[in-house]
């Protein structure tokens, strides 16, 4: 009698476990998404894509004007913005002989539809063109206005030359570079024509 009573009273206790999950999983079912859309903005909630191996390019009249890559990027597009990291930028110089090429650790993409309204690089920001070597913590493409902006200390390394100096702006159409504030210049005679 008693092996009875527990084994009913047993099968009650297991009946009553297999309803309550049954409940429980019928009620996390009715909370899932309905659509890939809404299974992405849990994981990703403000992100509208996320590329590796980023590239993009400007091209006028045949001619490339920049190139951008990066290990990988992700675009808002409620900011319209783009977030990379690792980029490296290339500006090919209107002769069509010479390149500058910029990087840094990461940088922002605020976009104007489909065009580049300013690019933001942070990190350890280094611009190379011909021998002129410089480096910042930061840098601001504007393109409406045509200037980089560098707001901290700015090292600027040569053949025959180093400055240093606090905040940086240089104006791309007339080529003009102004160092801002607490300017240091060595100038070196150049040991490679002696």
């Amino acid at each position: 009698m008693r092996r009875t009573r527990l084994r009913a009273a047993l099968l009650v206790v297991v009946a009553a476990a297999l309803v309550t999950i049954g409940y429980q999983v019928s009620r996390s079912i009715g909370r899932r998404p309905r659509t890939w859309r809404d299974l992405g903005a849990d994981f990703l909630p403000q992100a509208a894509q996320h590329i590796r191996n980023f590239r993009r390019v400007k091209v006028e009249n045949g001619r490339t004007m920049w190139e951008i890559t990066a290990q990988d990027a992700t675009y808002f597009e409620k900011q319209d913005e783009v977030v990379v990291r690792e980029p490296r930028v290339t500006l090919f110089v209107a002769d069509g002989n010479r390149q500058a090429h910029i990087a840094g650790t990461e940088g922002r993409l605020a976009l104007d539809g489909r065009e580049v309204r300013t690019l933001t690089l942070r990190g350890t920001v280094v611009v190379q063109l011909d021998d002129l070597k410089l480096v910042t913590d930061e840098a601001t493409y504007d393109r409406a206005r045509d200037l980089i902006r560098a707001p901290g200390a700015v090292t600027i390394t040569g053949q025959t030359l180093d400055v240093r100096g606090r905040g940086m702006e240089f104006e791309i159409a007339p080529q003009q570079m102004r160092l801002l504030d607490d300017v240091h210049t060595v100038v070196r005679s150049n040991a490679g024509r002696s």
